[in-house]
């Protein structure tokens, strides 16, 4: 595995590598410094140092994994990239974190978002209508009309949120659920019936061409703007979380609703604070989303925004139960989770996004085990696997592990291992199961530490060595399907390898199945389907097969059952093929 990374084009980005990694350990050293006083007696600074440790990790293992090599080829675009798409995220994982912190929960957040978006589009529409249907600039006074409008209604809606939980009585989860799923279709109804009054036709969306209103969130190519807003909007929740009263009784009253009420707080004026909070940035959101994208689309603006946030603020440190989070652990948390999603988008490129939901859910899932269960495992004694539903748990993290590297580790480490996916499930799964069953084990703390030690070096020889044996493992089972199906795999004269099927009862599957294989072998040079079943279809999968590597220079299809279009199709592919007859 080692052999095939080191030989896949790292030699000629060796020196832009080696500075780049030199320049994230001497950030990191100056991290771990800056934090270590705090982290030795706080756990929320050994929270955080964890975190920017893992970031700077996934930043060198992106930058190693990245074909492209794009944080040191384009570092200066890949940044801004990142720092647009993380200060949005943490914008609206500030107002998730200061709910969670007060003991509540806003599942509303990526649909007022869009709903904002919508309202701020809809005001415009309202007062220059002329303007929005020519496409031309609405104003100044029209702009901020807008926004401050739209900021009101944010306000609003978190009153709302308060109402419902402490007037009516409903469960945070209930009431913030209800707005996740009405807002939407709301925005959308007063879309259509603005725009059918306003612009003579009916509309599901509303774009903005103002200029000026679309630098609102930064120029082209900058991110000036959002970092500045977001860097202030920490800074006030900052102090007010930390430095006022009223923060402390925001901690308290998430820490225990009950006690905090005993204690003269005034919880539902709390509650309320929250979740005005809350909603007024996501309508902040709302607006420089509209301003990036330049279209309200209530539909699809900010699906699933809402879960990120919560992501960001619990891997920051927030405690679901309340009374515990920072905003720079959930600043950090937003980083490190946008860091994630946008390394595995560079390794993978396409299709990236297919896998973005299951990353978020893993990370948050870790996040509250590692953060949370430890301190209640030691204090109680309590084991993670004991009785029958803890083995009944080691069966699902095995099969959840080897599903998810034949999913997604397949994919981060194509082209770097041999293995194919198949057996990296087996092997992630393999590694999982024996690692669970140490953490299962009533040995000695000290006793598990050595196990885990020897658990981890086993695992990387073991899979360092059947990646390099991977491929006599393949060149194996291609000689025993050809043999099967009545041929043979020999070597000529001239080093090339001969699959010779001539006169077999080879199969279109079965030729598939073995072109599988037979790409491990170095040098195919000759492959013999004379009187054979093969049809076009198997000329499909050799011309898919050597595409890339041209090392095959004969075919012979005298007597097979293919066509003569087939035959050409085969030498498009694969120029300079000869094919008999």
């Amino acid at each position: 595995m080692a052999q095939k990374i080191w030989s896949d084009g790292f030699l000629n980005i060796m020196d832009l590598t080696v500075v780049a990694a030199l320049v994230v350990m001497i950030l990191a050293s100056v991290s771990v410094i800056g934090l270590r006083r705090f982290a030795a007696t706080s756990d929320a600074g050994r929270h955080q140092l964890g975190l920017i440790a893992a970031i700077f990790f996934v930043l060198f293992c992106t930058t190693l994994l990245d074909q492209h090599h794009n944080y040191v080829a384009r570092w200066g675009d890949c940044l801004i990239d990142l720092m647009r798409q993380t200060t949005m995220l943490s914008l609206i994982a500030l107002g998730a974190a200061v709910v969670i912190i007060a003991g509540g929960i806003d599942l509303s957040a990526g649909s007022v978002i869009a709903f904002s978006a919508s309202i701020c589009a809809t005001f415009m529409v309202l007062l220059a209508p002329e303007a929005i249907n020519q496409s031309l600039p609405v104003g100044t006074g029209v702009i901020v009309a807008s926004i401050v409008g739209t900021l009101i209604i944010g306000l609003l809606i978190g009153s709302l949120h308060a109402w419902l939980i402490t007037e009516v009585g409903l469960p945070p989860f209930v009431a913030t659920l209800g707005t996740l799923v009405g807002l939407r279709s709301l925005s959308r109804a007063i879309i259509e019936n603005v725009t059918q009054s306003m612009l003579g036709g009916t509309k599901t969306q509303i774009n903005i061409a103002d200029k000026s209103f679309r630098e609102l969130s930064g120029p082209s190519g900058t991110v000036w703007n959002l970092t500045i807003l977001v860097a202030i909007v920490a800074v006030i929740l900052w102090l007010l979380l930390s430095k006022t009263v009223t923060g402390r009784h925001l901690y308290a009253l998430g820490g225990n609703e009950q006690a905090a009420r005993l204690s003269g707080i005034q919880t539902n004026r709390m509650k309320w604070l929250a979740y005005c909070i809350s909603s007024f940035l996501s309508s902040v959101a709302g607006v420089l989303y509209l301003s990036q994208n330049g279209v309200a689309d209530p539909q699809t603006l900010a699906r699933g925004y809402e879960l990120n946030a919560i992501a960001a603020s619990v891997v920051g440190g927030c405690s679901l139960q309340g009374g515990l989070g920072t905003i720079q652990g959930t600043l950090l948390g937003a980083l490190f989770l946008r860091v994630v999603i946008d390394g595995v988008a560079k390794i993978i490129k396409t299709g990236a996004d297919v896998y973005e939901g299951l990353i978020v859910g893993v990370l948050v899932v870790f996040a509250v085990t590692f953060t949370k269960t430890s301190e209640a495992m030691s204090s109680s004694r309590r084991k993670l696997f004991s009785g029958p539903l803890g083995w009944v748990t080691i069966v699902n993290l095995t099969l959840l592990a080897g599903v998810m590297m034949a999913l997604l580790g397949a994919k981060l480490l194509r082209g770097r291992v041999q293995m194919d996916a198949a057996w990296l499930a087996l092997t992630a799964a393999a590694s999982t199961l024996f690692l669970l069953l140490i953490l299962r084990s009533e040995t000695a703390p000290q006793r598990k530490r050595s196990w885990g030690i020897t658990w981890a070096v086993a695992t990387i020889i073991a899979a360092i060595g059947l990646d390099m044996n991977y491929p006599q493992f393949q060149r194996g089972a291609a000689v025993a399907i050809a043999r099967n199906a009545g041929g043979s795999v020999t070597q000529n004269d001239d080093g090339g390898i001969v699959v010779d099927l001539a006169g077999s009862r080879c199969t279109d599957t079965e030729l598939k199945r073995l072109l599988q294989r037979v790409k491990y072998f170095s040098n195919v040079s000759e492959i013999r389907l004379n009187d054979t079943g093969i049809t076009d279809s198997g000329l499909d999968a050799i011309g898919k097969a050597f595409q890339e590597v041209k090392s095959l220079k004969r075919l012979d299809t005298t007597g097979s059952k293919v066509s003569e279009i087939g035959v050409v199709k085969l030498k498009r592919t694969l120029t300079g093929l000869e094919v008999l007859p």
